[in-house]
């Protein structure tokens, strides 16, 4: 979890950064009316800012680009391990009582985890310092970001759900089988 708030901390302090120093210079209306040079001296300014958010576009972009595709291996690991648990399950021949709703659960999750990552992953391509709202589009991404770490780990609670109660049942089997077998032998 604190690598999630360290990497999301680092981003949004790269992102505030690239948006403060792609934004314009703040004066007041009746300083820019009367000070031509300032207006000069601010569009120069507007534009060596804008230079540089075009030299840290990339960093900024590849940031959420490695974000995005974290979120999917973690995805695809998760539905790798659900899946395992589930062949497990079905091989053992074990029956557990409230299977059907472990297994429901884990579906449900899995597919608001899918759509949380797939949004992160369309929004991880779009930023662009001469767009229209640079610093509406990193919020839209942190909020983005944000759902899907919150989707992700429900998917995990789900998958260790099923992985606890497929291992009660055969952890009670196999006791019971031990003590019929020769648990009194001293």
């Amino acid at each position: 979890m604190r690598k999630h708030v360290n990497k999301l901390g680092l981003l949004s302090a790269v992102l505030a950064l690239a948006v403060v120093s792609s934004s314009a210079v703040f004066a007041l209306p009746s300083q820019a009316a009367t000070n031509s040079n300032a207006t000069n001296g601010q569009t120069r300014l507007a534009a060596a800012q804008l230079k540089v958010c075009q030299r840290r576009e990339t960093v900024i972009t590849n940031i959420m680009t490695r974000i995005a595709s974290r979120g999917q291996k973690q995805l695809t690991l998760f539905s790798t391990i659900a899946s395992r648990t589930e062949t497990f399950y079905t091989d053992k021949g074990k029956t557990l009582s409230n299977y059907d709703a472990l297994v429901a659960d884990v579906n449900a999750k899995q597919a608001a985890a899918q759509t949380a990552v797939t949004a992160a992953s369309s929004a991880s391509s779009g930023f662009s310092c001469d767009g229209s709202d640079p610093k509406g589009f990193v919020s839209l991404f942190k909020d983005g970001l944000k759902s899907e770490i919150s989707a992700l780990q429900d998917y995990r609670t789900a998958v260790k759900n099923l992985i606890v109660g497929v291992k009660s049942v055969q952890g009670s089997t196999t006791s019971s089988a031990n003590q019929n077998n020769g648990g009194g032998n001293q």
